[in-house]
């Protein structure tokens, strides 16, 4: 499986960043030092610092929209500037205040995590100004902002801010797609999720950019300050009501996550099945390419087994560790939640080793798994992306353990009741209950299928000689060989001592005793080796067929199996016999290691 890390930080990532920033601030050098004739001369001046001012205030509400993506609703002050001021210092502010912004919040409020390549750090922060800035140039080019043409009468600026805004939006941010591209973000949600939603909110202050050039150009630079605050207004109302939003979204997806959990919890009791669901509805709500991870502890052992499941709920791993171990030995210890951001040396505070560290996710939230007063294991998310989680996601994970922790228990105690525990093959009593319900559904449906009993030849023998130990090792053999064989739809149990039993639904007699036949031949070629001597294990089957054996009831199937075992015994032992086919006349030949 592909390292996250690996893709993000690759050197073509690395390479596409720092060609597109240095493009951007070569751009820019080359006209300062150099000017062009068809662009306006500018000099540095209060108006186009307090402009600069105007910009850095809407950084300040920035907010994130996409992955680690922050959008402070700014384009418009960087449009409405290259027109009162010029192409180059409008390009040289919004240069500037990006890479100023990016720097800090590396730096102050976010902090590059532990295990970034110094390559990416320096590619990104001169890709995050070099970007907008060759943008807003070759954009202020192709549109003749600074040239001889423009006219400075109403509709010329309207249709040409218009065009030169919009333009400068859709060339930005597809080019910014492409770096979460090569981070590994799908098409399909760059397009939807990020391109669309920030252009459309990004498009909302055209109109402002529009009026502070207006003002601008009739009323002077302090009608264009003033609206530019108007803008600033507007644009904390939007971050508000974006945010409250969000929330709200958030905690409808909350409550139909927990809702479903709910409804996994009481229409399963199967233990792959239920973890199934709960790791794909847990990753649905949490998102950011999360992966997910269950422990349950093996008091006994003193440890703890780990399954591991990827971004479509699928298991991909598992694993044993000791349950102090990691992370999730801290969680289970101390019987809390925790969250972790991806802080440089935060593993550390809470693990006793880094052997369990992986920098590729950076991001890790856990909470226990507790039952009537005792941990019973730990519940986990792990994401590529720094600071992925928030307080609200660690509250609704702690809600969805809660109701995990019960349907996990649940099926503990309904695996005891409906599960052999020396083979892992169904008990009796579970094994007949389901026969009965695969009987009337064929009945109702005319479905076929059958029933095998076998059980092994010598047993007792066996026992006397090597002890119960040796012939508890066998059992357990040969229930490996039949799960290994049977199929989905399939069910095994144990019959009592020695014997087991086969249900095989939708299957006809001659395909039952191939497939019983491979049983067989499988149980013969068990290797066993006890006091240096081989043993020897062989079984005997007896296979019965609805409706080929025209029986009326369950009962009389499972007693023409049973008697077609009798028979295999009498014909000599490891061999298949069929019950007779009373649609063909005739009784399927026995199956023995000789064929």
């Amino acid at each position: 499986m592909e390292n996250p890390a690996t893709r993000r930080f690759g050197p073509l990532h690395i390479a596409f960043l720092s060609g597109v920033g240095l493009s951007g601030w070569a751009a820019l050098l080359l006209e300062t030092l150099s000017p062009n004739s068809a662009l306006r001369p500018w000099e540095l001046s209060w108006e186009l610092l307090a402009t600069a001012l105007l910009c850095v205030a809407a950084r300040f509400l920035a907010f994130r929209i996409f992955r680690r993506v922050r959008i402070a609703l700014d384009s418009a002050f960087y449009v409405a500037a290259a027109f009162a001021f010029g192409v180059v210092p409008a390009a040289w502010m919004v240069a500037v205040v990006l890479t100023a912004d990016h720097v800090v919040r590396i730096f102050v409020a976010e902090r590059a995590h532990q295990g970034t390549p110094w390559r990416y750090v320096v590619a990104q922060a001169v890709y995050v100004g070099g970007l907008p800035a060759l943008g807003i140039f070759a954009v202020g080019i192709i549109y003749d902002v600074d040239g001889s043409m423009f006219l400075h009468s109403d509709w010329g600026v309207a249709w040409r801010l218009a065009a030169f805004g919009i333009t400068f939006l859709v060339i930005h941010y597809t080019v910014a797609g492409g770096s979460h591209w090569f981070e590994g973000a799908p098409t399909r949600a760059l397009w939807r999720e990020f391109l669309l939603k920030v252009v459309l909110a990004e498009s909302t202050l055209l109109p402002f950019a529009l009026a502070m050039v207006f003002g601008e150009l009739h009323q002077g630079i302090v009608q264009f300050l003033l609206l530019g605050a108007l803008g600033l207004l507007f644009n904390w109302i939007f971050r508000r009501g974006y945010l409250a939003r969000e929330a709200l979204d958030f905690r409808v997806q909350e409550l139909s996550t927990l809702n479903a959990v709910a409804q996994i919890i009481s229409s399963s009791l199967e233990h792959e099945v239920l973890l199934k669901n709960i790791s794909t509805e847990t990753l649905r709500l949490v998102g950011h390419r999360s992966r997910f991870m269950l422990g349950l502890v093996d008091e006994s052992a003193k440890t703890a087994h780990y399954e591991l499941f990827d971004e479509q709920g699928k298991r991909y791993k598992e694993m044993d560790a000791s349950s102090d171990e990691g992370l999730s030995g801290w969680v289970m210890a101390h019987r809390e939640p925790l969250m972790l951001t991806g802080e440089p040396g935060e593993y550390l505070k809470f693990a006793k080793t880094d052997r369990y560290d992986d920098p590729g996710f950076p991001s890790w939230m856990g909470v226990p798994l507790v039952t009537y007063g005792e941990v019973m294991g730990v519940m986990s998310v792990q994401s590529e992306a720094a600071a992925a989680y928030t307080a609200e996601h660690l509250r609704v994970l702690s809600a969805i353990a809660d109701q995990a922790a019960v349907a996990i228990e649940n099926s503990r105690l309904y695996e005891l009741a409906t599960i052999d525990g020396l083979t892992g093959l169904l008990v009796r009593r579970h094994f007949d209950q389901r026969l009965h319900e695969e009987w009337w559904r064929s009945v109702r449906y005319d479905n076929s299928f059958a029933v095998s009993i076998f059980d092994l030849d010598d047993f007792k023998g066996l026992n006397d000689t090597f002890g119960h130990q040796a012939g508890d090792q066998v059992l357990r053999a040969v229930a490996r060989v039949v799960k290994k064989n049977v199929r989905g739809a399939d069910l095994a149990g144990r019959y009592g001592g020695e014997e087991f039993a086969l249900l095989l639904p939708r299957a006809k007699i001659a395909e039952a005793c191939k497939m019983v036949d491979r049983i067989r031949a499988d149980i013969e070629a068990i290797v066993m080796v006890v006091d240096g001597r081989r043993l020897k294990i062989t079984a005997s089957f007896g296979v019965a067929g609805y409706p080929e054996t025209g029986v009326t009831k369950v009962e009389d199937l499972v007693a023409r199996a049973d008697q077609a075992l009798y028979q295999a015994k009498d014909q000599g032992k490891n061999r298949v016999v069929a019950a007779p086919n009373v649609h063909a006349g005739a009784v399927e030949p026995a199956r023995s290691a000789d064929g």
